[in-house]
């Protein structure tokens, strides 16, 4: 078990390591252009396998991790959602009709997940467990994605309006999740919080500023 453990700890390491790298890039570049969309490719599967390896790992005998599952589970349905997005906009450009059976199973699996997080997340603040609002904060998060998700099926919303916003928030969503991961794991100071909040902070205020910069434009 250990083994196995060792060898997805791995694929962890290296497809965290190429999404961080090319999600990095793929925020700085210009949206659209060459280097967005190579870097962005690159950035999904490297999180991908990340976000799988890690589900794996925290349910291993003697390597349960709350977290980590946490974080692997929504940084999997951020991407998923969040690279769909523009597949979608690009099948209903094309064609007119239902929306495919992948995206009701991605949306399936996110409600199931942020079902799952919460309940786990009122057992932990019942028992006292106060780093139990972690898996709270992300299964709300995810949840509300989710219902986003309803509302495009249910055509309460189109994929022409909000494929960019979408598209933007998850992968970011997905990067900010990352991030925060990575240094609780690899950064150890005293005030152990800013770590928790840092990637949050600066991450929500790149998200305000590319929705400016791209939704408001494209609707003005």
């Amino acid at each position: 078990m250990n083994q196995l453990f060792t060898i997805l700890l791995v694929f962890h390491i290296a497809g965290g390591g190429a999404g961080l790298i090319t999600g990095t890039i793929a925020a700085s570049a210009k949206k659209g252009g060459a280097l967005h969309r190579k870097a962005g490719v690159i950035f999904f599967w490297g999180m991908l396998l990340a976000s799988l390896s890690a589900l794996l790992m925290s349910w291993l005998p003697d390597h349960e991790n709350l977290f980590l599952f946490a974080v692997g589970g929504f940084t999997l349905y951020m991407i998923l959602s969040g690279y769909r997005i523009v597949l979608l906009k690009r099948y209903f450009k094309n064609a007119a009709g239902r929306f495919p059976v992948t995206d009701y199973l991605i949306t399936i699996f996110g409600g199931s997940f942020a079902a799952f997080l919460v309940v786990q997340s009122i057992k932990g603040l019942s028992g006292g467990n106060t780093f139990s609002i972690v898996p709270g904060v992300f299964g709300i998060i995810c949840a509300s994605y989710v219902l986003h998700d309803i509302k495009l099926f249910l055509g309460r919303t189109s994929i022409k309006v909000s494929w960019m916003y979408n598209h933007i928030v998850r992968m970011m969503g997905a990067m900010i999740a990352s991030y925060t991961a990575f240094l609780v794991v690899n950064v150890q100071i005293d005030m152990q919080w800013i770590l928790w909040l840092l990637p949050t902070v600066i991450g929500s205020i790149l998200i305000a500023f590319f929705i400016r910069k791209y939704v408001v434009s494209v609707k003005n």
